[in-house]
């Protein structure tokens, strides 16, 4: 048995329902493996969790943490892929935030030698999730319009850049704070809540693909400043979380308003909804084609701020709050084995 310390979510709620536990791991089953966490992801997912609004999750208590990058400890019986300090990357979906942990091999994903840890875990979950967005399901090229919106938050900033390198104009929607920033980076920022960001673009003649995080009436929205042939990419429901504002907090029933918008095919627009899989065929290809693109220095991969694991509650009530753009990681690893990778 393996002593560990976890974050863990003891009930839906408030920040005050996240918490730092002590507990054992046992070896690692066949066709697993036992990594020593280093750092993991946080953001949208781990709010929604922590509030029991992500769609199908597990209940409480839950330990949080939907992707890591460490090192492979031990292998389970019938496991060979990796060795003992081999650094790799999953998609954990659950259990990342915790200093070691059990997953099955087939989710282990190599990490080149030289890449920043704290980018490399950003660009499993949030890069990839756009990666997949922007070259498979909208397959945006050069000259196209797209709108981000929260083109500053973690999955956004992604979108942006990746949008920016196809050779797209990009639009898109954050907070005024950080207007200079997305300016910078060469694309044209409008505030959410005023709306003016609607008729702008139907000015403009549309865009060609939408990228919509917030989910419930902002879908309505955002379908309405599409191309006569364009197409809205909604993914995670995170506008409830943003606004606190009451209501529903699930994000089942707009999703299925948005696929519905399909049925009128006449009109030339589509809709889809993205949930990234660790299953998926391009899952794996898509991260070491971000791994190549950020040791050749393609993409910038920004992370907001690093939190270390005791202050984790800290970063459920700083998310959306902070200034910037780019992802959070929480560090789990000891300042020396983090140094010493």
């Amino acid at each position: 048995m393996t002593a560990i310390r976890k974050v863990v979510i003891s009930a839906f709620g408030d920040a005050s329902n996240v918490n730092l536990a002590n507990d054992t791991l046992p070896p690692p089953p066949p066709n697993q493996v036992q990594c020593k966490v280093l750092y993991s992801g946080f953001g949208g997912s781990d709010i929604n969790m922590r509030l029991g609004r992500y769609p199908f999750q597990k209940a409480a208590p839950l330990t949080p943490g939907y992707c890591f990058v460490g090192r492979v400890t031990t292998n389970g019986p019938s496991s060979s892929k990796f060795s003992p300090g081999d650094l790799v990357a999953c998609l954990s979906v659950y259990d990342g935030q915790s200093t070691f942990v059990n997953m099955p091999e087939q989710y282990l994903v190599p990490v080149p030698a030289g890449l920043d840890l704290p980018q490399a875990t950003a660009l499993i979950l949030d890069w990839n999730t756009a990666y997949c967005m922007v070259f498979h399901s909208a397959n945006v090229s050069g000259g196209q319009k797209v709108f981000v919106h929260g083109c500053s938050g973690a999955v956004g900033y992604a979108l942006l850049a990746l949008c920016k390198l196809q050779g797209a104009e990009v639009y898109g929607t954050c907070s005024e704070k950080n207007f200079e920033r997305i300016r910078a980076l060469g694309a044209t920022p409008f505030t959410y809540q005023n709306k003016d960001w609607i008729p702008a673009m139907q000015g403009l003649g549309g865009a060609d693909a939408v990228f919509d995080a917030l989910g419930f009436e902002s879908w309505d929205e955002s379908y309405s400043i599409l191309s006569p042939s364009g197409k809205l990419l909604g993914y995670g429901g995170n506008l409830r979380n943003l606004t606190g504002k009451p209501g529903e907090g699930s994000v089942v029933w707009p999703t299925m308003k948005l696929l519905g918008r399909n049925l009128a095919f006449w009109s030339g627009r589509s809709t889809t909804f993205y949930y990234i899989d660790r299953n998926q065929k391009t899952f794996e290809p898509d991260l070491q084609a971000l791994f190549e693109l950020a040791g050749e220095g393609k993409i910038d991969v920004v992370v907001k701020k690093i939190f270390e694991m005791d202050d984790i509650r800290e970063a459920h009530r700083m998310f959306g709050r902070m200034e910037g753009v780019g992802s959070f990681v929480i560090r789990l690893g000891g300042e020396e084995e983090v140094e010493g990778v």
